[in-house]
């Protein structure tokens, strides 16, 4: 079974999130909503869930993420089956970080896989495209918009909620964590659209380097012999879906 986590700033008892989970997993599955006010960040919330749900698979999502595409549960739990020594499962991330930039984006294309669609309330649809390639790409860490983690991690990792008590570097942090042990991919198997945009302020920043500090003696890491060249830097590519792809929300 999969155990589908939320945390909400303003959780309703049955939310329209909710119902698009159920309808497009095409699998067994819970879905777990926390109230972001009562825990102390993502992480502590996260954790506080990871001792609720009952999956063998536990997903975790930001609370503005619908999915497009049906039946993505069966394709986690076949990823999962088919892969023994696989851990986590993000849609975007990186193959390889900088020792003193904290950026999931820093190292730019090839290195940056996967891509994320969305569908903001002022009516832009769009797609931040990572890369152009389809398939499952080994990175050393995802972003936290959607982790898929096997329960079994959780027997010797958690989110460090200690360290990161507000809603960054919480995912980049756990992805370190558990790819002492096992493979993290990225996918463009998943397919979902978000209701808004990531915001990068000074919080964000103080996270980032707690971040680097916290794990100075393992970057930079990579999945991959290359490395990156600064001066030639490519970034994520933004692409117009307006008329291009169906926007209404399977619920």
């Amino acid at each position: 079974m999969i155990s589908v986590i939320t945390c909400s700033k303003n959780p309703i008892a049955q939310s329209i999130q909710e119902r698009n989970v159920q309808k497009t997993i095409g699998t067994e599955c819970e879905y777990l909503l926390l109230d972001a006010k009562n825990y102390g960040g993502t992480a502590a919330a996260y954790n506080q869930a990871v001792t609720q749900a009952k999956g063998d698979i536990l997903v975790f999502i930001h609370d503005d993420v619908y999915f497009i595409k049906m039946n993505w549960g069966q394709i986690l739990e076949n990823k999962y089956v088919n892969d023994p020594w696989l851990g986590v499962v993000g849609v975007a991330g990186s193959q390889y970080l900088y020792e003193n930039k904290c950026s999931l984006t820093a190292a730019g294309r090839p290195f940056i896989k996967g891509r994320v669609i969305h569908h903001l309330q002022n009516g832009d649809f769009f797609a931040v495209v990572y890369s152009p390639e389809n398939g499952d790409f080994e990175v050393v860490a995802c972003d936290g918009v959607f982790l898929a983690v096997k329960r079994q991690l959780f027997e010797s990792y958690a989110f460090d909620s200690s360290n990161f008590t507000g809603n960054h570097f919480y995912d980049i942090d756990f992805c370190m964590q558990a790819r002492h042990t096992n493979r993290v991919i990225v996918s463009t198997d998943i397919v979902f659209k978000r209701r808004s945009q990531a915001a990068f302020g000074k919080e964000w920043s103080s996270f980032g380097e707690l971040f680097l500090q916290k794990w100075a003696n393992e970057l930079p890491a990579s999945t991959v012999d290359a490395v990156p060249d600064p001066e030639h830097f490519v970034s994520t590519q933004c692409v117009d879906l307006k008329g291009k792809a169906p926007i209404e929300i399977i619920c």
